[in-house]
């Protein structure tokens, strides 16, 4: 997953507990505050019908809010509408007031309109909350102005109104942004940071690999290089061409086995394969059964028994692997030496005859897929 990818995971967790926590707010203050103070000014409302139509429709439109914006389906035209509503709202309930009571004890939609903006119009652009809230304060000054109520005491109490609600709107809005986009950063900075670890990880991964496959060729190749060089080793000899034969199947093994592949096994014992049928090795290889995955130092103790033995075949090999629910089993019947049964592939279950009559060796390999009860 990619920074960006992993950033707007974590900005859209973030977004919903921001969501939450704007439907509960909303919640608290309309179905709480907004009622006790409707009832508590119920008496001087004229018509009280307009005043709880208000209400009731402020509820719908924040019901109908929540749900959308919880389920992350509040479209930005939904969104406006429901926004306007409200205003409309609003004015239908600051109609009701008493005169001169637009920023009294007995208002209350005006802020609630302002709350309401923050629930419908946080995640549009910052201009669309500002407007609604300069034209929910215009509709104040609207109701005051025709009521003749604009004296210096009711200006500034509705400045110091604007200033404390809108104002506290406006932050709340400005702040949630800043750490959307902070949270975005820092999620984008750590999952930068893990990707530099994961690929620190896969360059010592492939480190520890070549030096494995150095120190295999120090060990198993050098000594046979070095003895033919300095002619301590004759490549006449039957015993120095297998010894041949079998550390150039290793190799090639060895350089397989990073390949992509289905199946590795397989993959790598056609590579055995090749270099026995080079010597004119006539090799077979058959599979039955789905071969599970396999790590790669169990593949090399099930292939290995099989490169000894195709590297003292003389003309035929055929190879077997069988795959059970029990255990993976690598066969190989050629018609090779003895001898070839001297040397272990490893701590694996192997079982092996010389059939002396048909002179022909006969080796098979398990590796169990489950442990025994």
């Amino acid at each position: 997953m990619t920074p960006g990818v992993v950033g707007g995971v974590v900005a859209s967790r973030f977004g919903k507990v921001v969501d939450v926590g704007l439907v509960a707010v909303v919640g608290v203050w309309h179905l709480g505050l907004d009622t006790l103070r409707v009832l508590r000014g119920w008496p001087v409302y004229e018509p009280q019908a307009a005043a709880a139509g208000a209400w009731l429709a402020l509820t719908v439109i924040q019901t109908v809010g929540s749900v959308l914006l919880l389920r992350s389906a509040l479209g930005a035209r939904t969104a406006r509408v429901l926004a306007g509503a409200s205003l409309v709202a609003c004015v239908v309930a600051t109609a009701a007031y008493p005169p001169g009571g637009a920023i009294s004890d007995v208002s209350w939609a005006w802020n609630t309109v302002g709350w309401f903006g923050m629930l419908l119009l946080m995640r549009r652009p910052l201009w669309e909350l500002i407007t609604l809230l300069a034209a929910n304060t215009a509709v104040t000054v609207g109701f005051l102005a025709a009521d003749d109520a604009l004296d210096h005491v009711t200006v500034s109490r509705l400045l110091a109104s604007v200033y404390v609600t809108a104002g506290v709107q406006l932050t709340f809005a400005y702040l949630v942004r800043q750490l959307d986009v902070a949270a975005r950063k820092a999620t984008e900075v750590a999952a930068g940071q893990a990707d530099l670890l994961a690929r620190a990880a896969a360059d010592e991964t492939v480190h520890t690999e070549r030096r494995r496959r150095y120190e295999y060729l120090r060990v198993r190749v050098e000594p046979l290089l070095r003895g033919l060089a300095e002619r301590r080793l004759d490549p006449g000899e039957g015993v120095v061409r297998r010894r041949a034969a079998v550390e150039a199947a290793r190799l090639r093994r060895l350089f397989v086995e990073t390949d992509d592949t289905p199946h590795p096994l397989l993959h790598e014992l056609r590579a055995c394969a090749d270099v026995a049928e080079r010597r004119g090795v006539r090799v077979t290889l058959l599979s039955y059964g789905d071969l599970p995955d396999l790590p790669a130092s169990v593949r090399r103790e099930l292939t290995d028994g099989t490169i000894l033995v195709m590297a003292g075949a003389a003309t035929r090999a055929r190879v077997t692997v069988v795959t059970t629910p029990g255990d993976v089993a690598v066969g190989v019947v050629a018609d090779a030496p003895p001898e070839t049964l001297v040397e272990s592939p490893g701590p694996l279950t192997v079982s092996a005859v010389y059939d002396q009559e048909e002179k022909q060796l006969w080796w098979e390999t398990r590796w169990p897929l489950r442990p025994a009860p």
